[in-house]
């Protein structure tokens, strides 16, 4: 591996990080967001909790799928199209962020919606997709950011024979890339519906 591939690897390696923490800020950002709302900001907030469990308990397995996939597929498909812009970094950056915000303030409305039995349904209902599409909406930001990199060394003319970051682009391996992540998103979205499904009967009786 040369000096080059060396530093490319660390930079890599360094974005993923930080792609991570930002999504785990964004989900701890979610949790005090939650926490601050009181009155009637609060009493919707957890009316649209109870409205989303009830609803897709009652949804079929296809339903559930469909719309477990379209939230994170939006995301995808943003990631992949910043990617192609030398200026979407700041952009890109906050996809984790968002992905987060969302867990942490679903996780919360759970609890706050159903106490202790929340924190068994938010394992059922949001957990087993939450961690798998994170994780290919962080790989997602990551791969545009580097693009993004790319693109911005070569219209500012810092490219691979100038040992800038830029590098060679191949757009090919780019695309690639992110068909894999469209199959972990269905994947992802597959164990979110089998899930549901299995537990469904048991949480309604429950509730």
């Amino acid at each position: 591996m040369t000096d080059n591939h060396i530093v490319q690897k660390k930079r890599s390696d360094g974005r993923l990080t930080l792609l991570t923490a930002l999504y785990f800020a964004g989900v701890f950002l979610g949790v005090i967001l939650y926490g601050a709302l009181s009155g009637e900001r609060l009493d919707a907030l957890n009316d649209i909790t109870g409205s989303f469990v009830y609803g897709r308990l009652n949804h079929t397995f296809w339903e559930t799928l469909v719309n477990s996939f379209s939230g994170a597929f939006l995301l995808l498909t943003a990631c992949f199209w910043l990617g192609f812009s030398a200026a979407a970094q700041p952009i890109e950056l906050l996809v984790p962020v968002f992905r987060g915000l969302g867990a942490g303030v679903s996780l919360s409305g759970m609890y706050g919606s159903f106490g202790a039995a929340g924190i068994g349904m938010s394992a059922v209902l949001i957990i087993p997709g939450a961690v798998l599409s994170a994780f290919a909406l962080i790989i997602a930001a990551r791969e545009a950011l580097e693009l993004s990199g790319k693109i911005f060394s070569s219209v500012f003319g810092r490219n691979a024979a100038s040992g800038g970051i830029g590098g060679t682009i191949d757009f090919r391996l780019y695309i690639t890339k992110f068909a894999i992540l469209f199959v972990i998103l269905i994947v992802s979205s597959l164990a979110d519906s089998l899930a549901t499904f299995i537990f469904a009967g048991f949480w309604t009786r429950l509730l």
